[in-house]
């Protein structure tokens, strides 16, 4: 955090943001009752629907832009990500995807992440 500029108060704060924090789960049935969990720490994660949500993840993230920038241009936001690559050289286009789909690989795996294959499309837009 230190690399990006958050000063030791700034991550004081964001630490007791995120740490001892606690949930339950409640579900209802059909005849809307109620059954309810117990409370339990949460060891992982941000609050989903917090105002600073986004903050971390993008400081999380930001570096994978930095690992294929060379052959691909990365769109950032909040937390979608798009990778754009374009070349008029179809080969060099096939290189440039196969480079980025494996790097982008190798980044999730080194950051204990997984992609939601569901929510990832590709698209191919063809000029001439």
């Amino acid at each position: 955090m230190e690399f990006y500029g958050i000063s030791s108060t700034v991550l004081q704060l964001l630490r007791s943001y995120l740490n001892n924090r606690y949930q339950r789960v409640t579900i209802k049935d059909s005849n809307n009752n109620k059954q309810t969990s117990k409370w339990e720490l949460i060891k992982h994660g941000i609050p989903q629907g917090s105002i600073l949500g986004p903050l971390p993840f993008l400081i999380y993230i930001n570096d994978l832009a930095r690992t294929i920038n060379k052959v691909a241009e990365v769109i950032l936001f909040a937390d979608d990500t798009s990778i754009i690559i374009s070349n008029k050289n179809i080969e060099k286009f096939k290189n440039n995807l196969n480079s980025v789909i494996k790097q982008t690989i190798n980044w999730f795996q080194s950051n204990l992440l997984s992609l939601n294959y569901n929510k990832t499309y590709f698209l191919k837009i063809f000029f001439t």
